[in-house]
C-alpha cells in the first residue's frame, strides 16, 4: 500500500517550535535526575508500566509490565528492577536492551490522574538474592531489568483527564473487538477452530500467569 503524501509536514525544530511554542520554565524544571520520595510513592502505587526500547537500528517496541502493585523495587535513588514474568518468550525488550540500553519506562497507578515517566540505562540481570526477593505466588522470575535512572518526572494529569481512563462510567463498548484467538488465527494464518485457541489462552490466563 503506498504511503499517504501530506502536503505541510514538519521537518525543523525551529518550525515546530514557531506552531508549538516553547515549555515553561516550570515544566522545563520539572526534570530530576533521580527517584526521589514522590517518585517512589507512585511506584510503590503502581501495578502497571509500559518500558520502551530499541535496537541498535532504531526500531521501536513497547511492551507493558503488570503485578500487584509495588512490583518494582526502588533499590536506591538511582536505581529500579523490574521482575520478569511468564510471557511469551519473545523477548523483545531484553534483545533490544542488548543492543541499545537505552530505555524509557511510564507507570501508572490506578485512581490516580498524574503518570510517572522515568529514563534511563538498563541492563539484564539474574542474581539469586535479587531475583528471590521478588517471587510471587512461589514463583521466582529467571531475569529482572536493573534501570539505571537519569531523567525523572510526573506528566501532567490532562490525557487521563480527556480520556477518562479511571472512570468507568466513561468506558466505551469493547464488544466489536474480537476476541483474541480470532485475532491470532487471522494475523498468523491458523487452520484451527477458533473455539480451540481460545480455550488455549483462556487456560493458560488461569494456569500460566507466574
Amino acid at each position: 500500500m503506498p504511503a499517504h503524501n501530506f502536503e505541510q509536514v514538519i521537518t525543523s525544530e525551529d518550525e515546530l517550535r514557531s506552531i508549538l511554542g516553547h515549555p515553561s520554565q516550570r515544566a522545563t524544571d520539572k526534570v530530576i535526575d533521580h527517584i526521589d520520595e514522590h517518585c517512589a510513592a507512585l511506584i510503590a502505587h503502581s501495578p502497571f508500566l509500559v518500558i520502551s526500547s530499541a535496537d541498535s537500528d532504531g526500531n521501536m517496541d513497547m511492551s507493558p509490565k503488570g503485578d500487584p502493585e509495588g512490583f518494582v523495587k526502588v533499590l536506591d535513588e538511582k536505581t529500579l528492577v523490574i521482575p520478569d514474568r511468564l510471557g511469551n518468550r519473545r523477548g523483545d525488550t531484553f534483545s533490544n536492551i542488548l543492543k541499545n540500553p537505552k530505555v524509557g519506562l511510564y507507570f501508572l497507578a490506578p485512581g490516580y490522574r498524574e503518570t510517572l515517566r522515568v529514563s534511563g540505562t538498563a541492563q539484564i540481570v539474574r542474581d539469586t538474592a535479587l531475583l528471590e526477593s521478588m517471587s510471587m505466588q512461589g514463583k521466582v522470575p529467571t531475569l529482572a531489568l536493573v534501570i539505571s535512572v537519569e531523567k525523572a518526572f510526573f506528566h501532567c494529569a490532562k490525557c487521563v483527564i480527556r480520556s477518562g481512563l479511571w472512570k468507568p462510567e466513561s468506558w466505551g463498548d469493547v464488544d466489536g473487538i474480537p476476541a483474541l484467538g480470532q485475532i491470532l488465527i487471522d494475523h498468523s494464518k491458523l487452520d484451527d477452530p477458533v473455539e480451540e485457541v481460545q480455550k488455549g489462552i483462556d487456560e493458560a490466563y488461569i494456569t500460566k500467569v507466574y
